[in-house]
């Protein structure tokens, strides 16, 4: 309308003056306490450490119980033991790492899946990886991996 100048206008900025410094200033301190940073951080991240995905081809199967991974990796039964296979979980994310493959640990890494799982655990095949999440809940349509409703790596 004929008064959105005066409006936008007219309305003082609430903070501290400026300083006619750049650099940023602490405006408030808010101490929290170690054992409520402590929850938050155990919230937020995983109990165990993400490597940057470079398995980037699977192949996906949804199933009613569960969802598996088929990740074609050729002679990783004859290169690799279980000792070389480490696999951690929790009930939103997972990672995978495969090492003494290639001269780099192959690494495939969600941190946010599509929905709860309970359980993970892979079979060591001659020619593949086979890895299986066990879903929360039963009869939960799983249409990608992880919960960014695109995938990020290269279905097969």
């Amino acid at each position: 309308g004929k008064n959105a100048y005066y409006f936008a206008h007219a309305h003082k900025a609430n903070g501290p003056k400026w300083d006619g410094k750049a650099e940023p200033k602490l405006l408030m301190k808010q101490s929290v306490s170690t054992e409520d940073a402590m929850k938050e951080s155990i919230k937020r991240a995983p109990s165990f450490h993400y490597s940057k995905s470079n398995i980037t081809s699977y192949a996906f199967l949804n199933e009613d119980k569960v969802v598996k991974l088929y990740i074609t990796m050729d002679g990783v039964g004859e290169k690799c033991t279980d000792d070389d296979i480490q696999l951690d979980y929790d009930e939103m994310s997972f990672s995978l790492v495969v090492k003494n493959f290639k001269e780099e640990d192959q690494c495939l890494s969600f941190g946010k899946l599509t929905a709860k799982i309970v359980e993970a655990k892979y079979k060591l095949k001659p020619n593949k990886i086979i890895l299986t999440l066990k879903k929360e809940k039963e009869g939960v349509e799983w249409h990608t991996i992880n919960d960014k409703g695109t995938p990020d790596h290269e279905l097969v």
